[in-house]
Formats: structure tokens, C-alpha cells, sequence
């Protein structure tokens, strides 16, 4: 699943790709409508329901709720349409495991590709997001945070591992749509992040990064030179 598609016709099939065009445009709506909280779990997305919602013909409009259930953002339900899939909790504990090996172990090992102009790109994008504030919405929110992650990972010039990387974030957004859709995670903590990797502090970098991954309560101290170490939550 990604955040954004596009079209895929083949050249010359202008009419294909139009068709192929709108069926996206069709599906990038239908998504950020599920992050923004514009459908509940409790509702059924109906292909009728959505071609007035959206003023297109129905073909669009079924092929994209065909990808987005292959894509396993919501489910079909015999007669009456589609809902918005409840992810088991398993299935998001193995995608942060596997991204948390995945990125900090690279991060460990390959932390001598990462150079200054990289760490400002990094910044430039923590800038970005903390200058939006909680006016953004849950996607935007996601597209910087996933932005970050990948700048980070193409240090490494590992184009197999990013693919991989990638599609394992972008089939975390549906696990967050009760816990964290009204939830904006602060710069602070890529700053940090940062902060130690110019310092030469690769294992505290990796620790962050790790708890960025994970959500999990990490060391105040880290993030503000504080002596104590006190619970400190993304949400």
C-alpha cells in the first residue's frame, strides 16, 4: 500500500490512462478519507455511495476499492460493501520488529555514510513538520514522518532493503486510526535524533531511533538534558 498512486497506462493508451489516472485520483481520495476519519469501522463503503460522494462513473470507483482491499485497508462484506479493515494487533507488532532491526541495525553499521548534508536535509523536514503544528492533518503528518525515515535510509544506497523498508511503513497508517488519528508526534525527538548522530553518539541515535519506531516511553533526559530519566510519550 502507498500513500499516493499513480497512473500506469501503457504509452500511447491515452484512454487507459485516464482511466487509470482517475481510478487513482479515486483511490487517494477514499484513503485520506479513511486516515482523516471521514468513514467509521462501522460503516459500508458502497460503490454507489461513493460515485455520488465523488462524481465518477463506477468503474473508478470499483477498481479502486478493488486495490484498496488488495491493499488491505478495508474488507469486502458479501451484499453490502466494503468496511474499514481492524488490523490484528500481531500483524503491527511483527512490521515494528521488522522495521526495528531493519533501520537501526543499518543505522549501527553503516552510520559513517551518513554526512553533514544529509543531517541537514533531515533537519530541513523536521523543520517542515514542526512549523505546521497540530493544524496538519494525520497524513500530512505521516508523509513527513514516513519522508524522514526513508531520507535516512537512502544513506545506505541499499535500494532492495529501502523497498522492503517502505512497504512495511506504508502499511502501518490503518493501525493508527483510533490511537493516533487526533495524535501529532512533535519534532523534538528527530531533532534529538540528529543531535547525536552529529555528536558521533551512535548508540543513543539508534536508541531513539528505536523508540521513534516502537512508540515506547524513552529517557526524558535524551530529548532535554534533563538528569532524571522520566517517562516521556510520543502521544
Amino acid at each position: 500500500m502507498g500513500i499516493t498512486r499513480t497512473g500506469t497506462g501503457k504509452v500511447g493508451e491515452s484512454e487507459e490512462k485516464k482511466e487509470d489516472s482517475i481510478k487513482d485520483q479515486i483511490y487517494n481520495k477514499i484513503f485520506a478519507g479513511i486516515m482523516n476519519n471521514e468513514f467509521s469501522f462501522d460503516e459500508f463503503l458502497t460503490e454507489k455511495s461513493l460515485m455520488e460522494k465523488y462524481q465518477v462513473s463506477r468503474a473508478p470507483v470499483r477498481e479502486a476499492l478493488m486495490q484498496l482491499r488488495s491493499d488491505r485497508i478495508i474488507a469486502s462484506t458479501p451484499r453490502h460493501g466494503y468496511r474499514i479493515r481492524k488490523p490484528a494487533q500481531e500483524e503491527l507488532r511483527d512490521i515494528i520488529n521488522f522495521r526495528t532491526v531493519m533501520e537501526c541495525s543499518f543505522l549501527e553499521r553503516y552510520h559513517d555514510m551518513v554526512t553533514k548534508d544529509r543531517i541537514r536535509e533531515l533537519r530541513t523536514l523536521c523543520q517542515e513538520y514542526e512549523n505546521g503544528g497540530e493544524s496538519r492533518s494525520f497524513m500530512e503528518y505521516w508523509k513527513l514522518n514516513r519522508e524522514f525515515h526513508e531520507t535516512l535510509f537512502m544513506t545506505y544506497k541499499n535500494e532492495v532493503a529501502l523497498h522492503y523498508l517502505l512497504e512495511s511503513i506504508d502499511r502501518q497508517p490503518i493501525y493508527f486510526l483510533e490511537t493516533m488519528k487526533n495524535c501529532y508526534m512533535a519534532a523534538d525527538l528527530h531533532f534529538a535524533l540528529l543531535d547525536y548522530l552529529e555528536q558521533g553518539d551512535f548508540r543513543t541515535a539508534s536508541t531513539l531511533l528505536r523508540a521513534d519506531i516502537e512508540k515506547l516511553p524513552i529517557c526524558e533526559s535524551l530529548v532535554a538534558d534533563k538528569v532524571e530519566c522520566v517517562g516521556f510519550s510520543l502521544c
